[in-house]
């Protein structure tokens, strides 16, 4: 790198704003890197325009040589813009992630992460050095690429404000996919699992960023905000769907969907950056606090309830109403079970963590601390060490309550009273695993959280095996696959009795687990004392 004093100033400022960044310059800057960066940028663009050599405009081409020819110097470059346009996020997106984890893990691995944590600079100072230091060679692969995309942008005569909407969105999206792949990188412990082998988790995120996240970033945004480009992007007309959101169009309206999409960019992106900032400097923490898990779980319920509020489900007209909530319902149901299970495995506390709660929070004895049902009943919903399954029922109060509001609007009754049985079935069966999962954590045995995963994963898939080698049908035994949390196979032929053996059931083993659960603090705190 340059040594000039202009150059060691430059780089004196940066170290004074972000000492992450310069630390990142400097491993990243070498000039065989900056060679290969801008070495690969270079090849990419020479031969994108060796192969568009060959679909030059030509009245003499004859449409047997090679791939034809452009119907016209317009279409020429705009084939080049599409497929610019296509591929940039691709690269980004998949250089990005691979870098950040693979170079936060190796961190870790190597033991040089403890001591940028004992930094003085704060968290967000020296996550965000990561996330603008350790894809420098991809930006700077992208950003040699932009004149050549806008040059093709003006020849093919594209509105410039659709640059500007692609690049903003695009920026945005990259931004929280790299912070979601920090927070990946904090939590994981690759680098223990594969003794050193660090690249192996970078590899398998990247891989679903390829599979799923870049072409999902880019339909969404054709079928909503550049539905009006679709004839840019896919060399055809696209209708946008017609999508509302708490009855406003986020599809047919350009600001709003532009709106709509940086907005919850946004929100996701602060999430996970809260997250950071509680994980980085104590790793041992749960993952969220029970207060942001509360208003996570509001704005996801918000967020989702927000697509069943259509003003087209307010025609009488409309005969297939009914189909629509059931699928949109449906929906809601599967993406709930997963924010549930990601939920109890945020909030449940390890052992030494409940130990401490005993000690020293609403169920110790000393002169510091006020006695009494309230007080402890105010630890349980917001202290981050205390039991999780009453900050779990909190959370399915949040989320639950909003859909029967929904459910009691559908006006079909017979369909309602089915969706609450699910939904009240739903509810038994996330209580039951919270408190499965905390009894788990609580034992004293190597890798609990091994534990709680293999018994989940059982609770979930097992009882379904052997039922089904049993032939314990749904059609003959509606309640026993009600009362392992399967109300889907058996709501066509459930019975009252069927409904109150099962719930029953299963309110019986809440209770019984609660009181192991009240045993064993009631024993921890006897040891304490």
């Amino acid at each position: 790198m340059n040594n000039s004093p202009q150059a060691i100033s430059w780089l004196d400022r940066i170290g004074n704003w972000n000492p992450q960044l310069l630390r990142e310059i400097r491993g990243k800057l070498k000039l065989r890197n900056l060679v290969v960066a801008i070495g690969l940028s270079i090849l990419f663009q020479i031969l994108l325009l060796l192969f568009y050599s060959q679909r030059i405009p030509s009245e003499e081409c004859l449409q047997i040589r090679g791939f034809g020819c452009a119907e016209s110097w317009q279409v020429w470059w705009l084939e080049q813009f599409r497929f610019i346009t296509w591929t940039e996020p691709f690269i980004l997106f998949l250089a990005g992630v691979y870098s950040l984890v693979a170079d936060l893990s190796l961190e870790d691995y190597k033991g040089t992460l403890n001591f940028i944590r004992i930094s003085p600079r704060s968290s967000i100072n020296i996550l965000m050095g990561k996330i603008m230091g350790v894809p420098l060679l991809a930006y700077i692969s992208i950003a040699l690429t932009i004149p050549y995309h806008l040059t093709a942008a003006i020849a093919a005569n594209v509105p410039i404000a659709f640059l500007f909407s692609f690049y903003i969105l695009m920026i945005g999206t990259a931004f929280l996919l790299f912070s979601a792949a920090l927070l990946l990188a904090l939590l994981s412990g690759w680098q223990a699992k594969f003794g050193g082998q660090v690249s192996a988790g970078a590899l398998a995120f990247s891989f679903i960023t390829f599979i799923w996240i870049a072409p999902a970033f880019m339909w969404w945004n054709i079928f909503t905000t550049w539905s009006s480009f679709s004839k840019v992007l896919v060399g055809g007309r696209i209708d946008p769907i017609q999508t509302e959101w708490w009855y406003l169009s986020i599809t047919s309206n350009i600001l709003n969907s532009h709106i709509f999409t940086i907005a919850n960019l946004a929100a996701f992106s602060l999430a996970i950056w809260r997250i950071l900032q509680r994980r980085f400097h104590n790793p041992a923490a749960t993952l969220v606090s029970k207060g942001q898990s509360y208003v996570i779980t509001a704005y996801l319920q918000i967020l989702m309830l927000g697509f069943g509020m259509q003003s087209i489900f307010t025609d009488p007209k409309l005969t297939y109403a009914s189909e629509i909530h059931l699928q949109l319902f449906i929906g809601i149901y599967i993406a709930d079970l997963f924010l549930f299970l990601s939920i109890i495995a945020s909030l449940t506390p390890q052992r030494q963590s409940l130990l401490d709660w005993v000690k020293f929070g609403a169920l110790s004895t000393t002169e510091e601390h006020p006695s009494g049902f309230g007080y402890i009943l105010r630890d349980l919903i917001w202290s981050d060490k205390s039991p999780a399954p009453i900050a779990i029922a909190v959370n399915l109060v949040i989320t639950q309550v909003p859909i029967v509001i929904w459910l009691n609007s559908w006006g079909n009754p017979d369909l309602s009273g089915k969706a609450m049985i699910v939904l009240a079935s739903f509810v038994l069966t996330m209580l039951l695993f919270a408190l499965i999962a905390q009894l788990v954590l609580f034992l004293k045995t190597r890798n609990p959280s091994a534990w709680v995963t293999g018994i989940i994963s059982a609770l979930i898939f097992l009882p379904v095996l052997i039922m089904l080698s049993l032939s314990i049908s749904p059609d003959r035994y509606p309640s026993l696959w009600l009362f392992f949390g399967f109300p889907w196979l058996v709501l066509s032929n459930l019975q009252l009795s069927d409904i109150i053996l099962a719930f029953a059931g299963q309110i019986s083993v809440i209770i019984a687990l609660t009181l192991q659960l009240i045993y064993q603090l009631q024993r921890a705190k006897m040891r304490e004392t």
